[in-house]
């Protein structure tokens, strides 16, 4: 289901009726980012999907000339979300297409009269090519495609959204007496930004089990890469599975990540 948010045209490859998932992440200085989104099987026609994610800053002491010492104990918070529906179909057997349009929005509340909301869209486009040689696929996104938002009134200062560009591989590069192994790598090129890589190798022990770690580089300049680790289960009942993970990100210049995600097949 996760596809939904990450390249829509992995839509395809959901199994039965359809699949849903929602992750939550501990983000840094007290942030929190969630995410969730369903997809429905349409067959021949293709698969939709429906996606949300929202980042909420948590208490931020609200400080004014009057009152630079918080002593009013105020506080207001911030919250970005982008959601939206998507559609992928397959093109042919092995090469599939999918996009999104979000509605985008960032605002402030618990700062009285002052609390702003601004809104834009933005548009999302993925494709997958699959091979039968060991599983090999290659994919690309381009994403957070739109116009730039605005939060001063009568100003031309303007602020462009984090369009990104991600093409990855991964393969399974060999039969194993037991499990199965799955190799992935992807770069980023984020807007104004350097290229990052991310790399991934994830094994499952048998159907139910999961292991898996990634590397990243090229972040923070150099400054903060390193290892992350996770684990994954699976419950399988006939048509339908409910899968649960959770992944480790160790950070240098920030805090470390814990995400959980739950995902349901129907």
């Amino acid at each position: 289901a996760f596809s939904v948010l990450t390249n829509q045209a992995g839509m395809v490859f959901t199994e039965g009726t359809g699949a849903a998932g929602f992750t939550y992440t501990k983000y840094y200085a007290d942030m929190t980012l969630f995410s969730a989104a369903v997809v429905w099987n349409l067959g021949d026609n293709g698969a939709i999907g429906i996606g949300i994610q929202s980042l909420m800053s948590g208490d931020i002491p609200f400080t004014t000339s009057l009152d630079p010492t918080h002593a009013s104990g105020t506080n207001f918070t911030v919250t970005g979300m982008a959601i939206g529906p998507t559609y992928a179909r397959r093109l042919t057997d092995s090469f599939s297409v999918g996009g999104a349009i979000k509605f985008v929005s960032e605002g402030t509340s618990g700062a009285g009269d002052i609390d702003k909301t601004i809104s834009t869209y933005a548009f999302d486009a993925g494709t997958i090519y699959t091979t039968d040689w060991h599983k090999f696929r290659i994919g690309a996104t381009f994403q957070n495609f739109g116009p730039d938002m605005k939060f001063i009134e009568n100003s031309n200062a303007k602020q462009a959204l984090p369009t990104t560009f991600r093409i990855g591989f991964a393969a399974e590069p060999a039969e194993l007496p037991v499990g199965s192994i799955m190799v992935s790598a992807e770069i980023w090129k984020l807007r104004e930004y350097e290229s990052v890589l991310n790399f991934g190798i994830e094994y499952w022990v048998n159907d139910y089990i999961a292991g898996r770690v990634g590397w990243k580089a090229g972040y923070s300049g150099g400054e903060d890469e390193g290892a992350s680790a996770g684990i994954g289960f699976r419950f399988a009942q006939g048509d339908r599975s409910i899968n649960v993970d959770y992944a480790y990100t160790a950070q240098t210049l920030l805090d470390d990540l814990h995400r959980i995600s739950f995902g349901l097949s129907f």
